[in-house]
């Protein structure tokens, strides 16, 4: 491929807007995200877990997740920990928002390798601001190929 047409191709991909799949039953939390993130990032939400498996499943994969451990359809950090453990989509950086105790959910966090975690109420700008972090760091696979010469 020639040079003008590759970074004509790099130029198109770096400008669209990252996907961030938000998860929470809260219909004002899921409101305030979407007008938080709309400028930046394409913003799927989902109320339920079962909504959530069925759009990832189905979609391209978002670029990073936001959700609520409790969710009404699943046990407690149940859909954290399938995603964190799953192959296809362990490699998807994840934000936590909860309202339990922070020491659960740090621990949880750590245990289950979330990247971050917010307590409720928190400050829906420092969460895009962490998101802006997280989708712009190279993933960790591509970390392991890199050389020193």
């Amino acid at each position: 491929m020639p040079i003008e047409k590759l970074s004509l191709i790099q130029l198109n991909y770096s400008g669209m807007k990252k996907k961030i799949l938000v998860i929470t039953e809260s219909k004002a939390i899921r409101f305030l995200l979407q007008t938080v993130l709309h400028d930046h990032y394409v913003t799927t939400t989902a109320a339920e877990g079962g909504e959530a498996v069925h759009y990832i499943s189905q979609a391209s994969l978002p670029d990073a997740i936001v959700i609520d451990p409790e969710l009404p359809d699943t046990e407690p950090w149940e859909l954290v920990e399938y995603f964190k453990t799953s192959g296809l989509y362990q490699h998807i950086p994840m934000v936590v928002i909860s309202s339990q105790p922070e020491e659960t959910v740090l621990r949880q966090s750590r245990l289950l390798g979330v990247e971050a975690s917010f307590q409720k109420p928190f400050n829906p700008i420092d969460l895009k601001q962490r998101l802006d972090a997280l989708v712009k760091a190279p993933p960790l696979s591509s970390l392991n190929r890199l050389k020193v010469v």
